[in-house]
């Protein structure tokens, strides 16, 4: 139980990292893609007016909708969304403590009310695997609330089911991230050539990506089939009962 707490407590702090750049690199990014003269104005893709709890909830649940009753435009709600996640995720990165399910389930109501009117810029694999991920998140984090008669610790860690979960959520990723390729018929991937042509059309290329790009042909299609041997059969690996097993599957995804 001590390896399961530590390891919570490591996936806590990761997602903590990842929410507070992804808060942070959106807000940046608002007055550009989501103003009122931006590619895509946000108030555009903001249906109705909440009324009532139901309305805040129903078909578009996100909490730019009481923008108008806070007399604010949708530009400023974002930002203060923003600046809300990004303060509440940095202060999960530096504290244990605050790592809890009501600051986890802020987090995830802040980027899924963001999300609702993000439109094409927030429709990356990302961007849903966030929304997910922060969800099993709520169910991971010690529920520290104070609740008269409770039987047992508020701040018990949830059971071996909800860390099974998140390996789940990363072996179908993994695992359909490799199959897709096969079952797109693409003659690239079937050909061990996407890898000559990914490096100089990916969407958000990394500063290697250039260098990368000049390796020989060779070797981008040996690193094409090894593609798929990380993605397809090794996933299968996080689940099995030999724990230097999963390790090596572990660190193969990282590598």
């Amino acid at each position: 139980m001590p390896e399961m707490k530590k390891t919570r407590d490591v996936f806590l702090w990761c997602m903590s990292v990842v929410y507070l750049f992804a808060f942070a690199s959106l807000y940046v990014q608002i007055p550009g893609l989501y103003g009122d003269n931006g590619v895509l104005p946000a108030k555009l893709a903001l249906n109705t007016e909440a009324n009532s709890w139901h309305e805040l909830l129903d078909g578009q649940p996100t909490l730019l909708k009481l923008t108008p009753k806070l007399g604010l435009d949708v530009q400023t709600g974002m930002d203060l969304l923003c600046l809300g996640g990004i303060l509440i995720s940095f202060f999960c990165m530096v504290s244990r403590g605050g790592r809890d399910v009501v600051s986890f389930t802020l987090l995830w109501m802040l980027y899924l009310s963001l999300y609702q009117v993000g439109q094409t810029f927030m429709w990356f694999q990302w961007d849903i695997l966030l929304l997910e991920a922060g969800f099993l998140t709520i169910l991971i984090a010690p529920f520290k609330i104070q609740i008269p008669k409770l039987k047992f610790a508020p701040s018990h860690h949830h059971d071996k089911i909800t860390m099974w979960l998140v390996k789940w959520l990363l072996f179908r990723l993994m695992f359909a991230s490799g199959v897709v390729k096969l079952t797109s018929k693409c003659p690239t991937w079937w050909g061990l050539t996407a890898l000559t042509h990914h490096f100089e059309t990916q969407c958000i290329p990394t500063p290697f990506a250039w260098f990368w790009h000049q390796f020989p042909t060779w070797f981008l299609k040996l690193s094409c089939a090894l593609t798929y041997v990380i993605e397809i059969p090794i996933p299968f690996l996080f689940f099995a009962p030999v724990r230097s097993l999963r390790i090596f599957a572990f660190f193969a995804q990282v590598c």
